[in-house]
């Protein structure tokens, strides 16, 4: 066979597989969920409100001190204040002022690197590109999306190069404020809420980059289709800058990369071939050396936290922290289930106490919080019958004594009668009061729905006060709800 007809059969074929591609590619943007870009939008809305709100209540704290030290040193240390205080010395105060108007506290600074918004940015390229295969409706809101995610980027920038402006202010002014205020309260709070700033933000990046279900659904198909991996690799911010991995589109080994750096496929390629002698085995050896290595990180990070107090390092916190005012609303309440049985009598049948709660959780240690219980009776085994037999309002303080104990008390109210309807309840003589008090277990619960489980055993004081007199000794079976 010719040259020429060879040719034109490699164009044939290659034209083939190119409209195989194309209509791979079209009919799997067709099955994006509908909520994709949706979500992408009310993630990054949030989490640059998150930022933004965060951040200015942080400098505006920041501010209050500063200047309360400003007025403490004029008097003590006027050359102290001077220095501090200097005309164009950028201050919490001028910091605020920036970032309230856009504008950058630091004009060289770069973001660092992450990972999961480089990968989210490149997708919205590549359903750029492709756009003529999407449908009407994608095209606006995927305009948006690129639109948020870049005024993400620059509010992201802006608050790393604050958060170093932080660091650096606070450095400055212990050094200088400190030989003549002693140890100033208002220096402890900007330390202080220098260190929850930086461990908020970071809760908050962990909470954006946790994909939700259309984000790994959309993830799915766009794997799927022909090419599109091949233009993750090489449109993404780390191609920028490293250039794409050795053998896509043809590029020479190093090609785009920096000069006199390895690339990603030669330290693979090194990495596998001093592997090579060690067996079959010797991955998986490595493997089980670097989990054990980043496991024994995390316990040395978490003792660093725990011992935190001893001074030290400036970047490390100088008392103990309080991690849940780094945690939003949502992560910081618990919500609860518990059951408890009701012994039968001679006034009242046997039955089943539900309960629900709500916890806050006021630090490490202590949850609190309030709850409501319904009482119904299942009546005999001869003769079932379900009935309405009390409700009950609740509050209740856990704190954690040891490992998965915790000291456990609460004031309760519970209407013991029947009733058919809600007007029935108002009858304040047949409701009783309960003051508990006694331990909580934690047990660990393999489930999807349960966070874990939970033991009470509780005594009331006030059981003699109860028409007919109850059991002093409670006992609940709760469950922690996700």
């Amino acid at each position: 066979m010719s040259i020429p007809k060879l040719r034109f059969l490699l164009f044939l074929l290659l034209s083939c597989i190119n409209l195989y591609a194309q209509d791979t590619a079209s009919i799997a943007l067709q099955q994006l969920p509908k909520k994709y870009l949706a979500d992408i939008e009310t993630k990054v809305d949030k989490y640059n409100n998150r930022l933004t709100s965060k951040t200015e209540k942080t400098l505006e704290k920041l501010c209050r001190w500063e200047n309360r030290i400003k007025t403490v040193l004029e008097k003590t240390s006027p050359e102290t204040a001077q220095k501090l205080f200097a005309p164009g010395q950028i201050t919490f105060t001028t910091a605020l002022q920036k970032y309230k108007e856009g504008k950058s506290i630091s004009d060289g600074y770069t973001a660092r690197y992450d990972q999961y918004r480089d990968q989210l940015s490149t997708q919205l390229k590549y359903l750029e590109e492709k756009k003529e295969a999407l449908e009407t409706r994608y095209v606006k809101p995927l305009n948006e999306s690129k639109r948020k995610i870049t005024g993400l980027e620059d509010n992201v920038e802006n608050t790393e190069a604050l958060q170093q402006f932080i660091t650096e202010r606070k450095k400055q002014l212990m050094q200088e404020a400190l030989k003549h205020l002693g140890k100033s309260k208002y220096l402890q709070k900007i330390n202080k809420e220098a260190f929850y700033y930086t461990e908020t933000l970071r809760n908050y990046k962990e909470i954006f980059n946790e994909p939700g279900k259309a984000e790994e659904t959309a993830l799915n198909i766009l794997n799927k289709v022909p090419f599109f991996k091949k233009f993750m690799q090489e449109n993404s911010q780390l191609a920028s800058l490293f250039g794409p991995p050795q053998g896509v589109s043809g590029s020479p080994p190093g090609a785009g990369g920096i000069a006199g750096l390895q690339t990603r496929a030669s330290v693979n390629a090194l990495i596998q071939d001093r592997l090579a002698g060690g067996g079959p085995n010797a991955m998986q050896a490595v493997q089980q050396n670097i989990q054990q290595a980043q496991a024994e990180l995390s316990k040395l990070k978490d003792k660093l936290l725990k011992a935190a107090g001893a001074g030290g390092d400036a970047d490390m916190p100088d008392f103990k922290p309080n991690m849940q005012k780094t945690k939003t609303l949502a992560q910081r309440l618990e919500y609860g289930l518990n059951f408890q049985s009701i012994k039968s009598s001679s006034l009242l049948p046997s039955g089943v106490d539900i309960g629900l709660s709500i916890g806050y959780k006021i630090n490490d240690k202590s949850v609190a919080g309030i709850g409501a219980s319904y009482k119904f009776s299942m009546g005999t085994i001869d003769k079932l019958k379900f009935s309405h037999e009390g409700i009950g309002l609740r509050s209740f303080m856990d704190w954690k004594l040891k490992k998965q104990f915790f000291v456990s008390g609460g004031f309760e109210m519970n209407h013991h009668a029947s009733f058919k309807n809600v007007s029935a309840l108002q009858q304040m003589d047949a409701w009783q009061q309960s003051g508990l008090l006694g331990v909580s277990k934690k047990i660990a619960v393999k489930s999807k729905l349960m966070k874990a489980g939970k033991l009470q055993l509780l005594y009331d004081f006030l059981y003699k006060q109860h028409l007919p007199v109850s059991q002093p000794v409670v006992f609940r079976v709760g469950y922690s709800i996700n």
